[in-house]
């Protein structure tokens, strides 16, 4: 029978590797993704301090214009008495702050083109304040028209300009990182379908296979079912033909009278008997298995000595002249008494037809357990059948069947063992062959006699 084949590694390791590589992509791309969107708002984040710097640079710059515009004014009207010293000095204090102001957003500037436009306006406004606190009016009036004015025009146009430049950055990066964005969505949106149905295809394609590799297994199981029973069928043919022929031949020579001699008559009989016995054998092997294969046996358990069944099933083969030595103890079990019997004449015959020529049945207990030997001085069993010893129609048709069992006994013989509670083994010792029904033991109850053996009811139940 066929064994059943594994995936081949490699491409398992294919599958896998595929599978890790597409989920590895959908990690980098959604860590792209991640990436590109941080780096555009880190861009865009850039973009917008720069131009909150270019406006507040503005403003500022209009106020500080402003402001001066308005101390100059007020130092004038302070001179013809139309403002008064107070106003005068919050117009300076306002100028001063604004000045201040435009000083910070100079110095965090940095690397803006309008930084050196801007430090021209702030020299001017520090001149005309300059004048101012000196009062000396007419050259703050003609720095304000002349140096202030002019730049102050530079570094609003400077301004404006870098303005509309951030504004097109900001708005190129925030375009760039929509489009990153969507690309990437739209292959993830195209990647994780695809991936699915790739990785189930794999899958399905590697189940497809496992089935084809169990159907295959369970065709050369069938097969090998097949071919075991066509040899044990023929085998049957062969093993029923001999004791057929001999009971058909012998049976004829009693009926012709040829067999004159009495004690002729009674060996030809004797015969008759041993090889109707092995039929006889061979046909409850039968009706076992296919219990055994279909509804299974009745079991009835009920105290019996292991001596009263020993007895019963050596009683055909004493009768056939055969010598079977006994040893051991007496033990009582709870078993099925004729279906012990039935894996003990199993056991016998095989060891009279494939064991030495000699052969015993050892009883011995101990640990709570039985155990039935039957032995014989044979070369025991072949290696190679080792493995398949206990199994139901095992057998080489190239090979003689034993005899009584066709393939069955030792198979049957194991089962009917299990369903008594008990195991039967194989052990080759000493130059000898054992095969050991082993049984829980049984206390005898004080006081009482156990139920006796009755061997002709008891086969004439299993029989039936």
């Amino acid at each position: 029978m066929g064994s059943e084949r594994p995936i081949r590694p490699t491409a398992r390791r294919r599958a896998v590797g595929v599978a890790i590589g597409v989920t590895l992509l959908l990690v980098v791309l959604v860590v792209g993704l991640a990436f590109a969107n941080s780096v555009g708002a880190a861009r865009v984040a850039a973009n917008a301090e720069d131009l909150h710097w270019t406006n507040a640079s503005l403003g500022t710059a209009a106020l500080t214009r402003a402001a001066l515009v308005q101390a100059t004014t007020f130092t004038e009207l302070e001179s013809t008495g139309l403002a008064t010293a107070e106003d005068l000095a919050i117009s300076m204090s306002e100028a001063s702050d604004a000045l201040r102001r435009l000083t910070e957003l100079r110095d965090i500037g940095g690397a803006s083109a309008s930084v050196a436009d801007l430090a021209a306006f702030l020299e001017g406004a520090s001149a005309v304040t300059a004048a101012l606190d000196e009062g000396d009016f007419d050259t703050a009036k003609t720095l304000l028209m002349t140096d202030v004015e002019g730049a102050y025009i530079d570094l609003t146009d400077s301004l404006q300009a870098e303005q509309t430049q951030i504004q097109l950055q900001i708005d190129t990066n925030t375009a760039g990182s929509a489009r990153m964005t969507t690309f990437i969505q739209f292959f993830l949106m195209l990647a994780i379908p695809a991936s699915a149905v790739f990785i189930y295809r794999t899958i399905a394609r590697r189940q497809v296979r496992e089935y084809r590799l169990k159907v295959e297994v369970e065709l050369e199981a069938e097969r090998a079912i097949g071919r075991a029973k066509d040899e044990f069928i023929a085998g049957l043919s062969h093993e029923l033909r001999t004791p057929l022929t001999s009971i058909y031949g012998f049976a004829e020579i009693l009926t012709d009278g040829d067999a004159e001699d009495p004690s002729t008559s009674r060996e030809i009989a004797q015969i008759i008997a041993n090889e109707s016995a092995e039929m006889s054998r061979m046909v409850d092997d039968l009706l076992a298995a296919a219990r055994l294969e279909s509804t299974g046996i009745a079991i009835e358990l009920a105290p019996a000595r292991v001596s009263d069944v020993v007895s019963s099933a050596l009683i055909a083969f004493e009768r056939a002249g055969l010598v079977v030595k006994r040893s051991g103890e007496d033990a009582m079990v709870a078993t099925d008494a004729a279906r012990l019997r039935h894996v003990l004449i199993n056991l016998v015959s095989n060891a009279v037809r494939h064991g030495g020529p000699t052969v015993g049945i050892e009883v011995s207990s101990g640990d709570g357990v039985v155990a039935i030997e039957v032995w014989d001085d044979g070369a025991g069993v072949p290696e190679e059948r080792l493995e398949k010893l206990f199994e139901t129609f095992v057998h080489n048709g190239t090979a003689t069947l034993m005899t009584g069992t066709l393939g069955l006994g030792l198979g049957v013989a194991s089962r009917i063992t299990g369903h008594l509670g008990g195991k039967l083994s194989y052990q080759r010792f000493a130059q000898k062959t054992y095969f050991t029904v082993t049984l829980p033991l049984l206390a005898e109850p004080v006081g009482e006699e156990p139920e006796v053996f009755d061997v002709s009811r008891e086969i004439r139940a299993m029989s039936a």
